[in-house]
């Protein structure tokens, strides 16, 4: 929903709570492009939720400020998107959260944002959960091989793909479970349309790990694709770079 909020009806103070509730953790330029507000609007309304200790604060890597919402700011999040949920603040997520959103900003920079529909990790969860629902798969049976995509997009004409950003923090262990989850899952909605995983990674070498990884499954019918960060754009845009389908 993160894009629905610039244009949406909604007060000025619901779009910022939203825009920063669906992307968790974000930085001001970045606010100020999906909502499409000056830096002075911004400014403003950033303060009034410091004020009111609706909003946190941080650094990036490069010491660049980003935000999150507070507790508080979070159950109001809630209540916008009617989510009944425990609210709990981004804070030791922020690298994870800043690369997922990373790969929407520098899609819709580069293509444009029309007919784009980016799901959170929430959406993304309930989407595949609703496309195994459809096959008859009961709720028992999904729990048991529950897997939450760290995002998804949609893009016109190219369907959906989902997201996952890897920093390089989980072992081969950890990984060969997601691997093996994404292929549970995705087989069980019995449309080849979705079985496409996008990888996102930092490093030639991390992605290359990732694919071998992958390899050891032998498995043809969910498709793992895997990309330095940056890399992944003229994919989803199917504008293929050289050598982009061997790491």
């Amino acid at each position: 929903m993160i894009l629905n909020w610039a244009n949406g009806p909604y007060t000025d103070r619901e779009k910022l709570i939203g825009t920063i509730y669906d992307s968790g953790v974000i930085r001001r330029s970045d606010l100020m492009f999906l909502l499409e507000w000056k830096r002075s609007k911004t400014d403003s309304h950033l303060l009034k939720l410091r004020q009111q200790d609706m909003l946190l604060t941080s650094r990036d890597h490069h010491s660049e400020t980003v935000y999150m919402l507070s507790e508080s700011g979070v159950r109001a999040g809630h209540q916008l998107v009617g989510f009944d949920g425990k609210a709990v603040a981004m804070e030791n997520q922020i690298s994870h959260q800043l690369g997922v959103n990373d790969i929407l900003l520098r899609y819709i920079r580069a293509h444009g944002r029309e007919g784009v529909r980016w799901y959170s990790t929430r959406e993304a969860s309930d989407e595949l959960w609703n496309l195994r629902k459809k096959q008859g798969n009961n709720d028992a049976d999904i729990r048991k091989t529950y897997i939450r995509p760290d995002a998804a997009i949609r893009i016109p004409g190219k369907g959906i793909f989902w997201v996952e950003y890897d920093n390089a923090t989980e072992s081969s262990r950890q990984i060969r479970k997601k691997h093996g989850l994404y292929v549970t899952n995705l087989l069980a909605t019995k449309d080849p349309r979705v079985n496409r995983v996008v990888w996102v990674t930092p490093t030639i070498e991390r992605a290359r790990w990732l694919q071998q990884r992958w390899d050891e499954f032998e498995e043809n019918e969910v498709e793992m694709l895997f990309f330095v960060a940056g890399e992944e754009t003229s994919f989803l845009a199917e504008e293929r770079i050289k050598d982009q389908q061997t790491v």
